[in-house]
């Protein structure tokens, strides 16, 4: 089986008076529906964006995407890494979140304005190590 991670940040359209709940619901369902497709992540939602990091096999990683584009709690959907891999390494968790981040808010801020298609790669990996050492030292779920 050939697996697959991606890395991708959208603006959220969720109003801030309900983006908690609605946050708190998204991740009910994609732990339940990721444990069952065989794929594991992290999530942050920053309260403007959503930076979300995403392994599992190819084809239902594309569908997950396929899925995302089409939900209106998302807008502006921008994939910044896709690349295949030999092993997960968020393999511990269906969907890790432990609540807002605005400290990774700012990473994902220099990533949307970044213009060097080099400095914008770099970005990208540091969004990723953020993600996963985020998810990994904050215990999260």
């Amino acid at each position: 089986m050939s697996l697959l991670s991606l890395l991708y940040v959208s603006r959220s359209t969720l109003p801030a008076d309900s983006a908690a709940d609605a946050v708190a619901d998204i991740i009910t369902a994609s732990r339940s529906n990721n444990s069952r497709l065989g794929v594991t992540g992290a999530l942050l939602f920053t309260g403007e964006h959503f930076a979300q990091v995403f392994e599992g096999p190819s084809a239902v990683v594309d569908k997950l995407m396929e899925k995302i584009a089409a939900d209106v709690r998302h807008d502006t959907i921008i994939i910044f890494a896709q690349a295949p891999i030999r092993a997960r390494r968020f393999g511990a968790w269906n969907m890790a979140y432990s609540g807002p981040s605005q400290f990774v808010a700012g990473y994902v801020t220099r990533l949307l304005n970044e213009e060097s298609s080099v400095r914008k790669a770099l970005s990208a990996q540091w969004l990723d190590e953020l993600l996963w050492e985020f998810a990994r030292g904050s215990g999260a779920t």
